[in-house]
C-alpha cells in the first residue's frame, strides 16, 4: 500500500472519530490505528510524530477547523457543517478498505452496506478487483454527514445501475411537488453537503443531470448499458458536482480578527492578500462561485465586507436586510 494511500485512510478515520465526539489525540488515535490493523488488516499503524503531520494536513490541505480541548485531551470541529472530501485513490485494496470501514459505517444504508463489508472481505482476502473496477472507485466521490433519509431499497438500485453500468428509468419527485419520468445513465454517485446524488446523462438527449437520490422514486433497470464517461468524472472532481458559473476578482475587506486563518490558507486558496494600516485585509479572490463567497462572507458575521462586484455587493445587503426583517421582533 502506498504512502500516500495509507495517509488517505488515516485521516478519514480521524475525521470520523471527531465527527463521533471521541476526542481523539495522537496517543490514543495511534492505539485506535493499531487496533485497526488487527481488526481490518489494512496496515495503517504508525507513530504519533506522522498523526501530528497528519492534523496540520487537515488543517492546511483541507481547512478543517479542528481545535485542542485542553479539558478532554483531545481534537474537535469547532465547526461541525464542516465539509470534507475524502481523496480520490488509485489503490483498489485501499478504496475497498476505505468503503469498509469508513462509508459502510458512516453512511451506507442497508442492504448496501451488507454487501459492500463483504465485498471488502473478499477484495482484502484475494485481492482481486472483481466488485469495482478502477473507474468506479474514482467515481465515487464522498463525504459524511447524513441530512437526507434515503430509502434503502432506492438506494440500492441506483448503486447497482451505477456498479453495473445499467441505465435507471425511474420517477423523479421535484422540491415543487411534481413528478416526472426519467430514463437516466447513473455516472456518479456523490455524497455532498449530506445529501447523495446520481449525476450523469440523460439517456435519450445526452443532456448533463444530477439528481438527489432521495427523490427518486420505483427505479428500476431501463435495459440499456453505458460506459463510464471519465471526462464527465475528471470534471466533477475539478468543478465540483455542480458546475455553476464563476465571478471574477471579488474583493473582500476583512477585519483584523480573521487575518491569521486568511494567511494559513493563503497559499492553498491561491487568494491575494493586502495588509492595511489598521490591521484590516484588502482580499483579492481566484474566480469563486457566488454561493460559497455569500456563505462565507455571512459566517462571518459582519467581518468581510465586500467591495467589488457591486452586483455582489447589493446581494449580501439584501440578504442581510431580509435577516433583519425576520429577526427585529
Amino acid at each position: 500500500m502506498s504512502i500516500q494511500s495509507r495517509q488517505a485512510l488515516r485521516l478519514m478515520k480521524f475525521v470520523a472519530e471527531m465527527r463521533r465526539n471521541n476526542y481523539p489525540n495522537a496517543s490514543n488515535f495511534a492505539k485506535l490505528l493499531r487496533e485497526a490493523d488487527i481488526d481490518e488488516n489494512i496496515s495503517c499503524a504508525c507513530s504519533t510524530r506522522t498523526i501530528m503531520r497528519d492534523i496540520e494536513t487537515l488543517q492546511n490541505d483541507y481547512h478543517a477547523p479542528i481545535e485542542y480541548d485542553a479539558a478532554r485531551r483531545g481534537y474537535f470541529l469547532r465547526d461541525r457543517n464542516w465539509r470534507f472530501t475524502a481523496p480520490i485513490l488509485d489503490d483498489n485494496i485501499l478504496s475497498m478498505a476505505l468503503l469498509g470501514t469508513k462509508l459502510s459505517s458512516d453512511i451506507l444504508p442497508e442492504p448496501v452496506k451488507q454487501k459492500v463489508d463483504s465485498a471488502v472481505g473478499k477484495m482484502l482476502t484475494e485481492q482481486s478487483s472483481s466488485f469495482f473496477d478502477q473507474t468506479m472507485i474514482e467515481s465515487l466521490l464522498c463525504a459524511t454527514g447524513i441530512k437526507a433519509t434515503v430509502d434503502p431499497l432506492v438506494f440500492k438500485k441506483v448503486f447497482d445501475g451505477w456498479r453495473l453500468h445499467q441505465t435507471l428509468a425511474f420517477q423523479y419527485h421535484k422540491p415543487d411537488g411534481s413528478v416526472s419520468k426519467r430514463l437516466f445513465e447513473p455516472h456518479i454517485i456523490a455524497f455532498h453537503n449530506g445529501i447523495w446524488y446520481t449525476k450523469g446523462y440523460e439517456s435519450r438527449s445526452k443532456e448533463v443531470k444530477c439528481y438527489a437520490i432521495q427523490r427518486i422514486l420505483e427505479p428500476s433497470f431501463g435495459g440499456d448499458t453505458f460506459d463510464t464517461d471519465k471526462k464527465l468524472i475528471a470534471s466533477t472532481q475539478t468543478n465540483g458536482l455542480f458546475e455553476y458559473p464563476k465571478i471574477d476578482a471579488v474583493q473582500l475587506k476583512c477585519d483584523a480578527s480573521v487575518a491569521f486563518y486568511l494567511y494559513e490558507h493563503q497559499k492553498s486558496k491561491k487568494f491575494k492578500i493586502e495588509q492595511q494600516g489598521d490591521g484590516s485585509l484588502i482580499v483579492t479572490l481566484k474566480p469563486s462561485f457566488e454561493h460559497d463567497v455569500i456563505r462565507w462572507v455571512l459566517g462571518e458575521s459582519g467581518k468581510i465586507e465586500v467591495l467589488y462586484p457591486q452586483s455582489l455587493r447589493k446581494k449580501i445587503a439584501s440578504v442581510g436586510k431580509l435577516i433583519w426583517e425576520k429577526h427585529k421582533k
